[in-house]
């Protein structure tokens, strides 16, 4: 990320996109204020760019020519990288959209097909880059998703959780863009947490040894969101 006086630019480096490509992503990425780097043409290349400097966002294009994909997004998330904690989307055709989502939760964040991307990265990347540090806690929590008619309500728990969204380890395999409405538990707080969730992602059974989803908080009801940040003050600290 970098300053310029009052504004605030978040770098972006595209992996594997053709030159057009670029250009949508750069008029995309616009209201943002994100400068799109130059980029990488292939996966050798983008390892040493990542190695030398920090990025808070990596486009890369999937497949990706011959890398081997969860070699390259391991190496991304080494301690020793400096875009370990940078955003990671992949972009690809339709066709291919369930066979790029196996790698989420294994180095990259989000998946977008090319004809999403105009509509869909600005408000991804926008999320992610606002992700608030995570904290290991396991709470109790109920969901049911927002739908018409009646729709029955799921015990399950966290994984994880910020001030953002949070990891849900439960059986029902909601799809992205579910809506869901929770109410959570704290320790020590006799009042739930209530609000709405938007699921983002489902857990990969490659990388994550559990069902489950992730989810960004959509809204809080009352004054429950204070409770939750006093909570996660508490245990981070």
């Amino acid at each position: 990320m970098v300053e310029a006086g009052a504004v605030t630019w978040y770098t972006v480096l595209p992996v594997g996109l053709d030159p057009e490509a670029r250009e949508k992503v750069r008029g995309a990425l616009a209201p943002l204020e994100a400068a799109v780097l130059a980029g990488a043409d292939d996966w050798t290349e983008a390892l040493e760019l990542a190695a030398a400097g920090r990025y808070d966002g990596l486009l890369v294009a999937y497949p990706l020519g011959d890398a081997p994909m969860a070699g390259f997004l391991s190496t991304l998330r080494r301690p020793s990288c400096p875009c370990r904690r940078a955003a990671i989307v992949l972009l690809t055709e339709a066709r291919r959209r369930s066979e790029a989502e196996t790698y989420l939760g294994r180095g990259a964040n989000r998946v977008v097909t090319w004809d999403e991307a105009p509509l869909r990265l600005p408000h991804i990347l926008e999320d992610l880059f606002k992700a608030a540090p995570r904290v290991q806690a396991e709470l109790s929590v109920r969901v049911k998703p927002v739908v018409e008619g009646p729709a029955p309500s799921v015990a399950c728990r966290t994984v994880n959780i910020s001030t953002t969204g949070m990891l849900l380890e439960l059986h029902e395999g909601y799809r992205p863009g579910t809506v869901l409405v929770f109410e959570m538990l704290l320790p020590g707080v006799p009042f739930p947490v209530h609000g709405h969730a938007r699921v983002v992602r489902r857990t990969s059974v490659r990388r994550e040894p559990f069902p489950g989803v992730g989810v960004t908080f959509a809204g809080f009801d009352d004054n429950t969101q204070a409770r939750l940040n006093s909570y996660l003050a508490r245990a981070a600290s």
